[in-house]
């Protein structure tokens, strides 16, 4: 099974809009660092997919952006958006297994991918927001999500 086809079984699993540039970032990521992508084991996970390396484990929650990591931090100097769900329910899955660490991946346009590990990222400010529902920012539903800003130098950047 090539890593497209367990990605798509991810998308399929989990209901997930994945769209085929998605795709195509995480298996470009995952060819050049050599990474063996595993699906979530439900649809209620809060993780995208898992894959081990060195005697450990990362859970991965992917987002991509659409624009460039220059525009990112000139667009938004105070840093990316992290829910405070997500990062709860991947610190809470990562807590109870040895060595599992929890990983942030943000794909940008430039082909640059900024990687946050969550159990190694000091966060001290959350706050409420009104924000869009989804990430599809067209749509008119706004509701409440307690976020954070994560600054740009507590993360790693890699290229694909």
């Amino acid at each position: 099974m090539t890593l497209l086809n367990v990605i798509q079984v991810i998308v399929d699993f989990k209901k997930i809009d994945m769209t085929e540039k998605e795709l195509n970032l995480l298996d470009r990521f995952a060819s050049k660092y050599k990474i063996d992508c595993v699906p979530s084991e439900g649809k209620y996970d809060f993780w995208d997919f898992t894959y081990e390396w060195d005697a450990r484990k990362f859970y991965c929650e992917m987002k991509q952006r659409k624009f460039t990591l220059d525009t990112a931090k000139s667009k938004y100097p105070e840093g990316l958006i992290l829910e405070m769900h997500k990062y709860e329910r991947i610190l809470r899955k990562t807590k109870n297994e040895k060595s599992a660490q929890g990983l942030y991946i943000n794909f940008f346009d430039c082909d640059s991918v900024l990687v946050f590990n969550l159990n190694k990222t000091r966060i001290n400010n959350w706050v409420w927001r009104t924000m869009p529902e989804s990430t599809d920012f067209g749509r008119k539903s706004y509701v409440y999500k307690y976020i954070t800003l994560l600054e740009y130098d507590k993360g790693k950047v890699f290229y694909i």
